[in-house]
């Protein structure tokens, strides 16, 4: 074999190589996009649910207030218990007093 028969068939066995080389790149890219579509395709459906989500834990934030005021009230409910069953006591023996009986 020749010189030149021997470049020639270096440049033919280098260029076949760069050949399946860019075959195999621009099948990765080709992948890379695609993979890159779908992630901006599942992010725009994904976008209004974070939204929403995000709108419908913002109330989490509220509950410690929540929580300190409900003491206080409990409180006062067991007050205004405590006042109603003395109300209803006290009118039970109006009622049996106007009724007539003379236990007080």
């Amino acid at each position: 074999m020749t010189t030149e028969g021997v470049i020639i068939l270096i440049w033919s066995a280098t260029l076949l190589l760069a050949l399946g080389i860019t075959i195999v790149a621009v099948s990765m890219i080709v992948r890379i996009v695609l993979a890159a579509r779908e992630v901006d395709r599942l992010l725009k459906e994904t976008l209004p649910a974070a939204g929403g989500i995000a709108a419908n834990t913002a109330a989490i934030m509220e509950l410690e207030a929540v929580v300190a005021a409900a003491g206080p009230l409990l409180e006062g409910t067991a007050a205004i218990g405590r006042a109603a069953a003395g109300i209803h006591e006290k009118v039970g023996r109006v009622g049996r007093l106007l009724a007539g009986e003379a236990r007080p």
